[in-house]
């Protein structure tokens, strides 16, 4: 089935911001294993999963609308001196997501791609849950402090 051009390009800048995020997710989750915060490590890692899935459903339907695939991303992986720093980075990178899947989503709407609209909503949500479970993690980090909140996450 061929697919709009515009639709296949808001899938593979997604496609890109879901493969920086796997790598991101995936430093974060070594960093938080390496200082020993096995709940947030084990967080990141279900994090890591989710854009891997999201990845292959999006490149699917890409192949699926006879578009070309561009799985490459243009985000630099910066391995953290504290555990807020990921937090803080994984929320700007979520953000980023909603608004660009908001927008593919309206596309599609437009297009009358159904299909992909619904695909790109069913992520969305995952996004949004995503942001709000950053939200709490440094909101936490405000009310406990740091050093109370990395108690926490010590032991899963």
């Amino acid at each position: 089935m061929r697919g709009d051009a515009r639709v296949i390009e808001l899938l593979n800048g997604y496609l890109q911001i879901e493969l920086c995020g796997y790598k991101q997710y995936l430093v974060a989750a070594a960093a938080a294993e390496n200082w020993g915060y096995d709940r947030l490590r084990d967080r990141q890692r279900e994090y890591v999963k989710e854009e891997m899935e999201h990845a292959g459903r999006i490149l699917h339907r890409i192949l699926y609308l006879e578009g070309t695939p561009v799985p490459s991303d243009a985000g630099e992986i910066v391995v953290a001196s504290s555990i807020e720093d990921p937090l803080r980075r994984d929320e700007a990178l979520v953000r980023r997501a909603i608004v660009h899947l908001r927008g593919a989503i309206d596309h599609c709407t437009e297009q009358g791609d159904a299909g992909t609209r619904e695909l790109l909503e069913e992520m969305l949500v995952d996004e949004e849950h995503h942001l709000d479970w950053l939200e709490i993690q440094l909101r936490l980090v405000a009310s406990l402090g740091l050093d109370g909140y990395l108690q926490e996450q010590m032991h899963g």
